[in-house]
């Protein structure tokens, strides 16, 4: 009987193939993870900001009437903002006024409000009617153009709608809706057909629409990857 005992170890090929393996399943599932990931902060986002504007519209009806009787404040979003939306919003700040892009300079307007909530996430509310709840604040936060308004700075943005970027409107014609996602309040009977078509054809319409009608969830068949 022999005193020695072996123990058998690894070759360093087969840590190697091993470390190949490994990598290999790592890069083929973790993108899918950090997709799945994003997509579920965003769906969290998105029904956050759809309950917390209209919460703050209904506390701001018992104290100032039915909205259909607010003062119209046409294009002035800050005017509007500050009188009935600021005073019932848990906010960290607002600010009047827009961001230029191109040289990061501000610009003193009221056609534009950013809205900062406690939650990191942020809201553009433009035109008095138009709110732009933005999922990826840390590249818009304190910098982002008049949304909506066709200049060049919004329109070299156009791929960040669907994405980043989703619209929401204030309804003018069914006072008792709120705020709902952009083309619900023409047509809130659309099918999933025709607002898929018209998320990947016009993003910037009713993406938000889309993810709503399906109950806050981003389709599996979304047109657009994250």
């Amino acid at each position: 009987m022999s005193n020695y005992s072996f123990k058998r170890a690894f070759t360093l090929a087969e840590v190697l193939i091993t470390l190949g393996i490994i990598a290999i399943v790592a890069a083929l599932t973790i993108p899918n993870l950090i997709s799945n990931y994003k997509k579920k902060v965003l769906e969290s986002g998105l029904v956050r900001f759809y309950s917390t504007i209209n919460q703050a519209i209904k506390l701001s009806e018992i104290e100032n009437g039915e909205r259909r009787f607010w003062k119209d404040y046409g294009y002035d979003s800050c005017g509007f903002y500050e009188q009935y939306l600021a005073p019932y919003l848990k906010t960290t700040d607002y600010e009047c006024g827009y961001y230029n892009p191109a040289n990061n300079k501000h610009v003193d307007s009221n056609l534009a409000v950013g809205i900062y909530f406690q939650s990191g996430d942020m809201a553009v509310f433009s035109y008095g009617r138009y709110f732009y709840y933005i999922y990826n604040t840390k590249k818009y936060y304190k910098n982002y153009p008049v949304m909506g308004s066709g200049n060049p700075e919004d329109i070299a943005i156009s791929d960040e709608y669907g994405k980043n970027i989703f619209v929401f409107v204030l309804h003018s014609y069914n006072f008792n809706s709120g705020v709902v996602p952009y083309g619900m309040q023409y047509n809130d009977t659309a099918t999933d057909e025709q607002l898929m078509e018209k998320c990947a054809g016009n993003r910037h319409l009713t993406c938000s629409a889309l993810i709503a009608k399906n109950n806050w969830k981003i389709p599996e068949d979304y047109p657009f990857d994250f």
